[in-house]
């Protein structure tokens, strides 16, 4: 397995170093963590594209691409995720790992220095945006939004978490809304910027062979002579859960019922609480070992897809379900059944050991990838061991006791339900 070390930068800024051979090329990302609120959200969002567009070194695309050639055709794009109440603003270049170049080139330091560049320098004008690259990554913010509300399955599960979540800042898209993203101006986004770059807790993780101090002493360059204010902490708060079960339905021109069942889960909150609760999920719904895969779906043939999936930094589980109209009651029935045959203990040692396999084996394929490396150590950014093979012996010291323990801290918080009837209407308690 791979080996990291992380270290500090930085005010408010880390490095993590993720050391593999297996590669030939090195990534090195950029994670700007900020907690979500609705004033900013979309500019953030739009800052991921707006950034990596050009820098006032490179002030469009023929210099910057020209750019990327000379460091043996590199790549970047910038990225947003969600992650519990916090939102992370991601830039990320791929460039070839030192010890590949012809003329024994360090470039990982020249890529740190382009990514950079366009991180801290944009082509202002007159203080603002080029307002041309402004409107067109506007208007892709805007395609973004309206994408995920086109893909029925990621609308029901977001209209699902916006009102689990409501009031709390998982409720809001990592996008933002539709109506905040059209009357996004460039001032906010130059605003937002500034902030960012002030107020967000950075990591910078590097997925390379070799050692990295050229490339966080690039990061120290940039980041040390700012006033930051900026610190390390999780301000997600976990989902308390709902005394009586929020219900909502929705009708659309859709050709398949979507069905989502969002879970509270209560007193499960050190790790060894939490590993239990992500093998009793899987079980529960994850792979075609399942609970929902082999009964609500096979047997009952209830829906034709039924996936359960923890949301550790909340504390919630969703299942997501399409489903025939008609089988709506009887779906609901079906999960629920499902939870309380796990709830009673019952499944088998068998039913166990094929969840853990599955965990454990998906675990192990993250180091087939440099994005899943960066991906899975951007993400325990508040673990205090977030290795991957601390990971695997974790879920294999999980019990069968434990799992029924985990399944018994599960209650039903929000049920939405997106019809096929083609009534065009808004959600109804």
């Amino acid at each position: 397995m791979d080996q990291i070390q992380i270290e500090s930068l930085a005010n408010g800024v880390e490095g993590c170093h993720i050391q593999t051979a297996q590669f030939k090329t090195s990534r090195i990302s950029i994670n700007l963590f900020l907690p979500i609120q609705e004033t900013d959200v979309c500019a953030n969002a739009l800052l991921a594209g707006l950034l990596t567009r050009a820098s006032a070194d490179y002030p469009d695309f023929t210099h910057l691409n020209q750019r990327l050639n000379e460091l043996y055709g590199a790549t970047l794009f910038g990225d947003v995720m969600k992650f519990g109440d916090m939102q992370i603003v991601k830039f990320v270049i791929n460039v070839l790992d030192d010890c590949y170049t012809l003329g024994g080139e360090k470039i990982s330091q020249d890529a740190a220095e382009l990514l950079l560049s366009m991180i801290f320098t944009p082509p202002l004008q007159n203080g603002l945006f080029s307002e041309q690259d402004f409107e067109s990554e506007k208007r892709l913010l805007i395609e973004q939004i309206n994408g995920e509300i086109n893909d029925k399955r990621r609308y029901a599960i977001t209209k699902t978490e916006s009102a689990l979540y409501q009031g709390e800042p998982s409720g809001i898209s990592r996008y933002g809304d539709i109506k905040d993203a059209e009357n996004l101006t460039n001032a906010q986004a130059v605003a937002a910027w500034k902030a960012m770059l002030q107020n967000a807790f950075v990591r910078v993780n590097i997925v390379s062979s070799t050692a990295p101090d050229a490339v966080y002493q690039k990061i120290k360059e940039y980041f040390a002579p700012l006033d930051r204010n900026a610190q390390k902490i999780d301000v997600t708060k976990k989902h308390a859960g709902r005394q009586d079960v929020l219900k909502l339905e929705e009708h659309m021109n859709v050709t398949q019922a979507k069905l989502c069942m969002a879970f509270a889960v209560s007193g499960m909150d050190d790790a060894k609480d939490k590993d239990a609760v992500r093998v009793m999920t899987d079980m529960f719904g994850g792979g075609p070992y399942s609970k929902l895969f082999a009964n609500v779906r096979e047997k009952q043939s209830l829906c034709y897809y039924c996936a359960a999936r923890p949301n550790f930094q909340k504390a919630t589980i969703l299942v997501d379900s399409g489903i025939l109209e008609e089988n709506r009651q009887k779906a609901i029935d079906g999960i629920l059944q499902q939870l309380k045959e796990m709830q009673n203990g019952n499944f088998s040692e068998d039913d166990l050991a094929a969840s853990k396999m599955a965990l454990t084996d998906s675990a192990r394929t993250v180091c087939d990838s440099p994005a899943d490396l960066d991906t899975w150590y951007a993400l325990r950014i508040f673990e205090n061991d977030p290795g991957i093979e601390t990971f695997i012996g974790r879920v294999n010291s999980v019990s069968k006791e434990d799992v029924q323990r985990a399944a018994n801290a599960v209650t039903l918080d929000t049920v939405y339900f997106l019809g096929t009837n083609g009534n065009e209407g808004g959600a109804n308690q």
